[in-house]
């Protein structure tokens, strides 16, 4: 049995509860309100022994209705179970058996009647079959089915105990969930019904808490405000485990944002760095481009004045030279003798 199925067994272990329950169920099935009298649960042991498990009907109780007695089976799940009729049937022929032997040895001769009730709390839409064809000279035979999720809550409107639980399966704003769980032990305190609140503890932190505490945790539990110190802690660790997520997306986010901005801003400053130094090379270039373009002319006048014609291979020669060689080329064309004395021992 699921932590789920188990908190509602318990819940449902309580006469008070149960009472409630009847109280709006008998009024369905007799289209009236009826008194319910001398409730009690009847002792365990309706098993049904199958090939591979045997099954015990989850809780039986009997309660007397204008001098009959009515046989409740109850039957709690979280999942839909397609076989649920068959298996309802064979519980509540077990049940009857074990109640109406158990009248007959108290000297009874009555013969009860009897209702299944699956308590279903899934989210899913239930699918399994309830009845076995239509009405037939009678009622037709199968199970009362309550859906936790999807039926109405106004039905229990007059049932504080069972509209408390089911509120609180259904809820889910963790806020909302605190502020029920205390409505729901001032309830229990005002109402002289403080016995319930280990039952309602436990039920609370399986549907609430759900994953969150282990059986051991839910079964130590018997205050309804542990429960909303449990979920106190729970938000605090959600609310520190999404700031770390938040710290570090947003790290990660600005680490990437300051990545592009550093490799914008260094394009722009290499850009400029190299802008400058480019023409500071080539201002330095330029300027020695033209000095030795100038010392070419230079040279080539004097040469021209003294010696033309010039003959290809001075003009080669010169075309060739650097800074240092024209420069000492001028100074010997002012004085030499002949053009050939300018350049030799070159």
């Amino acid at each position: 049995m699921g932590v789920h199925d188990k908190a509602y067994r318990q819940l449902f272990a309580n006469p008070e509860v149960v009472m409630e329950l009847l109280s709006v169920l008998f009024r369905l099935l007799w289209d009236r309100p009826v008194p319910i009298q001398n409730l009690y649960r009847a002792a365990e042991g309706h098993v049904s022994r199958r090939a591979d498990r045997s099954r015990l009907a989850d809780l039986v109780w009997v309660a007397e209705v204008e001098g009959r007695y009515v046989v409740v089976v109850l039957e709690f799940t979280r999942t839909v179970e397609q076989d649920m009729l068959g298996r309802m049937m064979e519980y509540m022929a077990l049940a009857w058996r074990s109640v109406r032997r158990e009248l007959l040895l108290r000297g009874v001769p009555a013969v009860p009647l009897v209702v299944g009730v699956v308590i279903y709390n899934g989210e899913e839409r239930w699918t399994a079959a309830e009845w076995i064809g239509e009405r037939w000279r009678g009622p037709s035979i199968g199970y009362v089915r309550i859906d936790v999720w999807h039926d109405p809550l106004e039905r229990w409107v007059d049932c504080p105990l069972i509209s408390y639980a089911f509120r609180l399966q259904r809820e889910q704003d963790a806020e909302r969930v605190v502020e029920l769980l205390r409505e729901l032990a001032a309830h229990l305190r005002a109402h002289g019904l403080a016995h319930l609140e280990p039952s309602f503890a436990y039920f609370a932190g399986a549907v609430v808490l759900g994953g969150e505490l282990t059986e051991e945790e839910l079964s130590a539990m018997s205050k309804i405000e542990e429960v909303n110190t449990r979920l106190e802690q729970l938000k605090e660790r959600c609310r520190q485990q999404g700031f770390e997520e938040g710290r570090q997306r947003g790290f990660e986010e600005g680490r990437q944002q300051g990545f592009e901005e550093g490799r914008e801003q260094g394009l722009k400053e290499g850009h400029q760095q190299g802008f400058e130094e480019g023409h500071q090379q080539g201002f330095r270039e330029g300027r020695s481009r033209g000095l030795t373009e100038g010392q070419r002319a230079a040279l080539l006048a004097v040469l021209e004045a003294r010696f033309a014609p010039l003959p290809q291979w001075a003009r080669e020669r010169i075309e060739q030279a650097g800074s240092e060689e024209l420069s000492e080329w001028i100074r010997r064309a002012a004085t030499a003798e002949s053009l050939e004395r300018v350049f030799e021992n070159d």
